[in-house]
Parts: C-alpha cells; sequence; structure tokens
C-alpha cells in the first residue's frame, strides 16, 4: 500500500508540475502579445541594435508576431525601422518560412519606406531571394531599385543598387541598357566603392 499511495502522490506532483508549465507559457505568451515592438526597438544606443536580438527571439518564438515587427518598417522614426529591418533580415535569412508569406508585401508594401536604412534592407533581400520573386516582381524590383537610386546619394544604396541590377540584368537582358547607363554614370563616382562596383558592372554585361 504504501508503494501505491507514493505512485499516487508522484502522478500528482507530475500533473502540479504540468499545470504550471502550462500556466507559465500562458503567462510568457501573454506577455509577449502585449509587449510594444516600437518601444523596444526604441531604446539604446542609436547606432547600436538595441533590443533588436531581444525581438528576433520573441518572433522566432512565436512567428504570429512577425506581422508586428514588418510593419515598423514603415514607422516614422528611422532608428525603429532601421532595427526593425535588421530583426526583418536575421528572420528571413535563417528561416525561409518567414519570407515566403510576405514575399508580396516586401514589393508592395514595405517599398512605400521614406527611409534609406529600410531600402538598402530591402535591396539586399531583394538580392539574397532574387530566385523566389515571379517576373512581374522583378519588374517592379527593378524600377525601384532605379528609382531609389536616382533619389539618393547614399554610397550604400548606390553600390548595392548597382550590385542587384547586374544580378537583375542577367536574368532580363532586355534591361541591360538601363543598368549600363546607371554604371556609366557612376563610375565617376568619387567614392571608391560605388566607382568600383560600376565599372565591374560594365565589364560583367
Amino acid at each position: 500500500m504504501p508503494f501505491v499511495f507514493g505512485l499516487i502522490r508522484t502522478f500528482e506532483s507530475i500533473w502540479v508540475l504540468g499545470r504550471l508549465f502550462i500556466l507559465y507559457n500562458f503567462t510568457m505568451a501573454s506577455e509577449k502579445t502585449g509587449m510594444d515592438f516600437a518601444t523596444e526597438l526604441a531604446m539604446g544606443k542609436p547606432n547600436s541594435l538595441g533590443n533588436t536580438l531581444k525581438i528576433v527571439k520573441i518572433v522566432e518564438s512565436d512567428p504570429r508576431m512577425f506581422p508586428q515587427l514588418l510593419k515598423l518598417l514603415l514607422h516614422k522614426d528611422s532608428i525603429v525601422a532601421m532595427r526593425a529591418m535588421n530583426g526583418t533580415k536575421r528572420l528571413m535569412r535563417a528561416d525561409k518560412n518567414f519570407f515566403d508569406p510576405q514575399k508580396e508585401s516586401l514589393v508592395k508594401v514595405y517599398s512605400k519606406t521614406k527611409h534609406n536604412v529600410v531600402k538598402l534592407g530591402l535591396i539586399t533581400l531583394y538580392f539574397d531571394f532574387i530566385k523566389e520573386f515571379s517576373s512581374s516582381e522583378l519588374k517592379r524590383i527593378k524600377t525601384l531599385t532605379l528609382k531609389w537610386m536616382d533619389e539618393s546619394e547614399d554610397w550604400m544604396i548606390l553600390a548595392q543598387g548597382l550590385k542587384l541590377l547586374e544580378k537583375l540584368a542577367k536574368i532580363d537582358p532586355t534591361i541591360q541598357p538601363e543598368v549600363i547607363a546607371v554604371a556609366k554614370r557612376l563610375q565617376k563616382d568619387p567614392r571608391k566603392a560605388v566607382a568600383m562596383k560600376a565599372k565591374k558592372v560594365l565589364s560583367g554585361l
């Protein structure tokens, strides 16, 4: 009999621990759901990641929260938008399941951003996942890239934009004249990284 009572107490303890585990997870999920990502990403020194990695871990544990992070790509605060893009790139590159459902929105929605840092992030994501986009999406990406490069003097947007355009021109040779025209203009850019990339594009097309 003592053995039986001991067994019963053991099962009761396991049941209690199980309930506590469920309640803990529920509480944590509730806290995450109520978290203001914008406030979290606004914290910290401007040139740091701030709480970006913290938000990435939260989204990894609950992918349903990813749209909450994505919408911050359009946030008016450039620091928040920059960190949201950093987190977005980390998530999409680590797990393609974050990219696939948002593929179209990267081209049609988040491209409306006013922040160069988000445009740069989009350019790199377009490059990384170029094989995943449809022909119509690639045409839109080409148009966006040319527009952003025309509007910006940011050397990173110009250099990364050239890199993306070169890849697009190899997929669709009909756009080569446009890309060559841009590269010819930028080969005289005083910034070495931009000029060198432009010359490389001209020699490769």
